[in-house]
This record gives structure tokens, C-alpha cells and sequence, in this order.
């Protein structure tokens, strides 16, 4: 059953619309184990607002597809209601720490500081957050105005949180506006650099300076395709789907080939960001991502890491056999750091 849940996620979580690049045999209908698998599967790898729309779009106009045996009609009505639901529970928490991030990013005017990731994937790439979820608000700063950030949130009401020795060795610090675990409570990540890991920083890099560019060609798409790629690889080894969406999103938002390779290269990145993008390709059947990933394969390394972060590994980054594909991983991790 894991390979079929793989491939309906696979289907269902471009947030363009149903992925014909991939198949997948209809889902029984008495069958609920198979459905709740997928549903599950859809939260642990941060595509499900993507999974919930094409769910609703094929149980709207052809449910044949997704449902076949006895009882599929009920079933079907069954399965909408139930995502619905799901949807609207997800929206409702997203749009309150959008909310946040959206008040915090008029406080930035004219700081040496810009919103990542989240919000910014989601409003720059996406389309919008009905389409990608975020729980936190992430912040990229140059690195001596962080204390000045650090008061900016203050007067918002935030506090620091964590601990201070790991904001240190990791290069960022979290900031929360109420008590921890509360459905009301945002947390603020504030990053100087998206490249966490001490070792990896050695060799990998992205600061403020970087990302935004010091000629002050600002974030664009380029920018973002990078700290896509930075993200996945070195703070999660591709260990959930939602790192190449964002990658797939961004890069069909257009992004200058040039740019991308300059950009990449100054933040040690190209490894990176081509295996993001061949991922996207092998995923997604996305000509643009493929086309990009052929004018930055790094020469020594690209047959290795095809095989080290392949798509059904990705796809099983959240099934309990995932162990299995650890030394993979960190063999990857180790091809970062060459």
C-alpha cells in the first residue's frame, strides 16, 4: 500500500493542479486505511493544502479517478466533507501568523532585514496561503543589526525563547509574543544565516547580504530558488516534499538562468540547488526546473547525488522505513561539506 499512497501524493501535491506526470491506480473506496494513510501522509510532508485542493478538484469533477469499488459515491461525499474540514482548520492558523509576519515586514522598512520562506514562498510563488501553510514567521538579518531586530520585536510584544548557546552555534535565535504552546503564540525565527549547521557553514553561506544582493538587485527569484535549496539540504536532507515544491513553485515564477548560477555560487549552493531541481523534474515533470538544473550540475558530484537523494526517497522520508535511508543522507551531507 506505501507505494500506492506515494504515488497519489506525488499526484496531488503540485499546488498547480493534479500531477499527470504521475500515475496512480484509483484508492478502494472500503479502503480507509489507504485514504487516512494519504491524508496523514500529507500533513508530515507540509503539502497538504496542495493535497486538499486536488482532492476537492477530482472528487468534484471526476472521483472515478481517485475512488473505485462499492460505495465510492458515498465515500467520495464522505472524503469532501472530511477535507473541507481539514482545509479550513489549516487556513485558520495560517492567516493568523500571516497576519504577524505581514505587521512585522512594515516594522522592516528600511532595515537591513527581509521575511524567508513561509509567507514569502507562499505570496511570491504560490499564488497565495491557501495553497502553502507556514506555523512561524522566519526573519533574514545582517548580522550587526540583529540586536536591533531583537528590540523591534520588543515593542511588538515578543520575548526571547530558546536557549542562547544554540542561537549562537546555529545562527539563530526565536522570539515568541506568548506562552509557548498556545494556539495564539507565534514564534519568530531569526536567522543571520539559513546555513545552521556549524560544519556546513564552512563551505555554505547565506546571509542577508546574500540573499538580498549587494548590488542591490533585491529578493528575486533567483534569491529564493537558493534559499529553497540551502533550506532543504542542510537543515532537513530533502526529509519532506515540501522542500521541492517550494523549489517547483519558485522556479516556474521565472527565474534568470545567470542570475541563478551567480547567485548560487557565491552561496556555495550549486549542489544544492541541483539536486532540488532535478528532484522537481523527476517529481513534477517540470521542463523549467530540468532546463535550470542543466546549466548548474556540479561536475564531480552530479552522478552521486542522483543516487544518494533519489524522488521515491523523498516521497518515503516520512514512512516508517525511513530509517533505511539514513546513510544515504548523510553521505549527501557529506558531499556538502567537499
Amino acid at each position: 500500500m506505501s507505494r500506492l499512497i506515494d504515488a497519489w501524493l506525488a499526484r496531488l501535491s503540485d499546488p498547480a493542479g493534479p500531477n499527470d506526470h504521475w500515475a496512480a491506480a484509483p484508492l478502494r473506496a472500503e479502503d480507509t486505511r489507504a485514504i487516512d494513510a494519504l491524508l496523514y501522509e500529507a500533513v508530515r510532508h507540509n503539502v497538504h493544502l496542495a493535497v486538499y485542493s486536488n482532492l476537492l478538484r477530482l472528487l468534484r469533477d471526476d472521483p472515478g479517478v481517485l475512488l473505485a469499488g462499492a460505495g465510492k459515491d458515498e465515500a467520495a461525499a464522505a472524503l469532501t466533507d472530511r477535507v473541507r474540514a481539514a482545509r479550513s482548520g489549516i487556513i485558520a492558523p495560517t492567516m493568523q501568523v500571516a497576519a504577524v509576519a505581514r505587521a512585522i515586514r512594515q516594522d522592516l522598512a528600511g532595515f537591513p532585514a527581509v521575511i524567508v520562506k513561509g509567507i514569502d514562498f507562499a505570496e511570491n510563488a504560490y499564488g497565495g496561503v491557501h495553497l502553502r501553510s507556514f506555523g512561524d514567521v522566519d526573519i533574514l538579518v545582517r548580522a550587526d543589526a540583529a540586536d536591533a531586530l531583537g528590540a523591534l520585536l520588543g515593542q511588538r510584544g515578543f520575548v526571547p525563547y530558546g536557549h542562547e548557546r544554540h542561537a549562537a552555534d546555529y545562527a539563530e535565535r526565536q522570539w515568541i509574543n506568548g506562552a509557548p504552546g498556545a494556539s495564539d503564540t507565534v514564534l519568530v525565527e531569526v536567522h543571520t544565516d539559513l546555513v545552521h549547521t556549524p560544519e556546513l557553514r564552512r563551505r555554505l553561506s547565506l546571509t542577508y547580504d546574500l540573499h538580498v544582493g549587494r548590488n542591490g538587485s533585491g529578493v528575486t527569484p533567483a534569491a529564493r530558488l537558493v534559499l529553497a535549496a540551502l533550506h532543504g539540504a542542510t537543515s532537513h536532507l530533502f526529509g519532506r516534499l515540501q522542500y521541492v515544491v517550494d523549489g517547483l513553485m519558485v522556479a516556474r515564477s521565472g527565474v534568470d538562468p545567470d542570475e541563478l548560477a551567480e547567485r548560487a555560487g557565491a552561496s556555495g549552493a550549486a549542489l544544492p540547488v541541483h539536486t532540488m531541481l532535478r528532484l522537481a523534474s523527476e517529481l513534477y515533470g517540470c521542463r523549467t526546473s530540468a532546463a535550470l538544473a542543466a546549466t548548474l550540475a556540479p561536475k564531480g558530484a552530479a552522478r552521486l547525488e542522483r543516487r544518494l537523494i533519489t524522488a521515491p526517497m523523498v516521497l518515503a522520508a516520512k514512512s516508517p522505513n525511513r530509517w533505511r535511508l539514513l546513510a544515504q543522507r548523510h553521505v549527501y551531507r557529506r558531499l556538502l561539506q567537499l
